[in-house]
């Protein structure tokens, strides 16, 4: 069977559509054992942790069956589109929640240096980024643009390339965390005053503050998520 590499940012649709492609070619049938944890977190080209999460959510829509010493089976087919697009919703829910508990490690530090290096025009650069958000267009063609823009805008300011590249490296998560959040009533105004207070944080050069605002926020951010 042939399987191609997953890029991270569709790691939670490439695993449906990949094991929905060894359906449709007759590679896996209903009552079928699945290729090991171990080679499939190879092929897909990603984390075990991260593939148990997707079986997690697939054996509780009934798609895959767990048996003791047996390793995993097949136990249905995608009958319904409806299914499938639930299915990569919750997926993507919890991938995204993987995210958050990523940036409660990385991105704390990230506003910690920040607030130490930011520079004068930094800091002009991420109230520019924090003023766009605050006046943002929910029914503009790319409404949560400003939240990612703010977020790289503090990655800037560490001075550190790599602690850029990681913001961006993520960047499309954090796009569609944004979007599951920005259409909750009174959310948008939140996030302005969270984000607010973090760039107070770094403006005040003081890092344990920018700490605990981020956190706070991310805090929020992930009630918000686990509550759709």
């Amino acid at each position: 069977m042939t399987i191609k590499k997953i890029k991270y940012h569709r790691v939670y649709e490439d695993v449906i559509e990949q094991i929905e492609k060894l359906i449709l070619e007759g590679n896996l049938a209903p009552g079928d054992v699945l290729p090991t944890e171990r080679e499939l977190a190879q092929a897909f080209g990603i984390s075990r942790g991260t593939l148990r999460e997707a079986f997690r959510i697939l054996e509780r829509e009934g798609l895959i069956e767990t048996r003791p010493g047996g390793g995993r089976f097949l136990n249905k087919n995608l009958s319904k589109a409806e299914d499938k697009t639930r299915i990569l919703d919750n997926i993507e829910r919890a991938t995204i929640i993987e995210l958050l508990e990523a940036r409660e490690i990385f991105e704390t530090g990230i506003v910690e240096l920040a607030a130490l290096r930011a520079t004068e025009q930094d800091i002009l650069e991420i109230e520019s980024a924090l003023e766009k958000w605050g006046t943002i267009d929910t029914e503009s063609d790319d409404p949560v643009s400003p939240d990612q823009a703010f977020h790289l805008s503090i990655a800037k300011a560490t001075h550190n390339v790599v602690l850029v590249n990681l913001i961006d490296l993520n960047m499309d998560l954090l796009k569609r965390t944004a979007t599951k959040t920005v259409e909750i009533p009174g959310r948008r105004n939140e996030v302005y005053k969270e984000h607010f207070n973090i760039f107070q944080a770094i403006k005040e050069r003081d890092p344990l503050k920018a700490k605990e605002t981020l956190l706070y926020h991310l805090k929020q951010v992930k009630q918000n998520i686990q509550m759709k």
